[in-house]
Parts: C-alpha cells; structure tokens; sequence
C-alpha cells in the first residue's frame, strides 16, 4: 500500500529519534517530492565537497541528503543546526556501503604507528608464526603465507591492514620516515589511507604496492620494500586530500 505524502511526513516526524532520521533513497524522494522538489535528481542545492552527497534544503526547515549514486539511501535532518553539527563532526550516522579493509579497521588505522605490536601479533596468532621483532624476514614468512591463505580465501580485511603496518614500520625504521594518513571519503563517511613519507617529504603508496602484489600473488619482500623513492610530494597530494602525519 502507498502512503499519501502527508502521511509520509507524518511518519518522519514521529519516528525522529534524534535529530535526524535514516531512510531508503524512495521515501527520501517522495518526501522531497512532497515537498515540491519535483524532480530530485535535478533539484537539489547543492552538493557537499567531501562525499558529493546530494543536499536538498526545504522550506519546512528540514535538510535532505541522499547518497552520491541514489542507490543507497542517506538522510533526513529535522533542522539546519542538526545537520551542520554533523557536517561539521565529518561522521554521519550511517555506514558506508561495501565496507572494505580501510573501513572495517578505520579506528586502530587512525593510530597505526602505536598499533604495530598489535599487528604483529595478531598475523603471529593467526599465521602461527612467533616473530618478536620486525624484520624483512618476518615480513617474507607473513606475506608468503597470507598469498597462500588468499589462494583459499582464508584472508580477512583485518590480516591485510596488519600487513601494510608491519610493511609499512619495517620501511619506515629503514629510511627514517614516518607515518601519514590519506584521508579519503566513501559514500558517506571519511576513511584513511596508511602510507609512509620519506625523508625528502615524498608519500610512498606502501598499502597498494603490498595489495597489489598480494592480488597478483607475488610475495618478492625486496619488490615492496625497496620502492622508497615515493611519488607525489606531500605538498602535491595536499592539494587533493587531507593528510595527517603520525608522531609520537
């Protein structure tokens, strides 16, 4: 049964927990429609610079967003201040879609240069291996055995992400750099990817290089950890994404 756009609003208003609700991209387009916005796909606002999530300001005060691609739903605001407080917390109350490696670790990403015993120790658990230093040789016994995993579909986002940080720590103590964070944006949430600077403040893209090789099951340590001459300058990838550079 088709609800009446006024029973629509009606249910929106009543089931606004807090000050904004989560809903399927159709009810967000029969609401705008409801709301004279006659064709969403055309008459938006405008769009946010970080997501490119479609954003509707209606005359009843209330502020629409909807997914960049309109397939995954997005958000109604009761007011302008609920949604600018979120915008402005740069997280919206809901996932991103297809959560990957990057997604799915984004809290032990944001800190990865304290997380490296973490991550040793969880490719030790789940590898059985016991190494207690970090060492190209360790780092050829993990990569090996998880392109072996891989192969049976035994690898998780979680044993991905702790290879790019013992990788990553084991370039990073070699050529004296340090960590830094790409920060890029998924549908709706912002993500971060782990790289290494070098010393001449050149960023080295050590996470793809690692996931590439993994994708093509090549496991030549030296291949991954002797690419340190990096490619974009931090200055230069500055211009496209948020970087953090991790101290301690």
């Amino acid at each position: 049964r088709t609800q009446s756009p006024e029973t629509l609003a009606a249910s929106f208003h009543s089931t606004m927990q807090d000050c904004y609700e989560i809903r399927k991209t159709d009810e967000l387009v029969k609401h705008l429609k409801s709301n004279g916005r006659t064709d969403p796909y055309e008459d938006f606002d405008y769009q946010l610079q970080t997501n490119y999530a479609w954003i509707y300001e209606l005359k009843n005060g209330q502020v629409v967003l909807i997914g960049n691609s309109f397939r995954h739903g997005g958000l109604l605001f009761r007011d302008k201040e609920c949604f600018n407080q979120i915008v402005n917390a740069d997280k919206f109350p809901i996932e991103n879609p297809d959560k990957d490696l990057y997604d799915i670790e984004l809290d032990r990403i944001k800190t990865i240069h304290k997380q490296i015993d973490f991550f040793r120790n969880h490719l030790n658990t789940v590898l059985k291996f016991d190494f207690r230093e970090l060492t190209r040789e360790a780092a050829q016994a993990y990569i090996k055995k998880v392109v072996g995993r891989t192969i049976k579909k035994l690898t998780t986002d979680t044993d991905l992400v702790a290879l790019i940080a013992i990788f990553g720590e084991i370039m990073r103590r070699e050529i004296k750099g340090k960590w830094v964070l790409e920060k890029w944006y998924g549908t709706f949430n912002p993500y971060f990817m782990p790289k290494i600077l070098n010393p001449k403040n050149k960023i080295i893209p050590v996470n793809d290089s690692l996931l590439i090789a993994i994708k093509w099951k090549v496991t030549d340590v030296e291949h991954i950890l002797n690419n340190s001459d990096g490619v974009l300058s931090l200055k230069e990838t500055k211009k496209y994404h948020e970087c953090i550079v991790l101290i301690d």
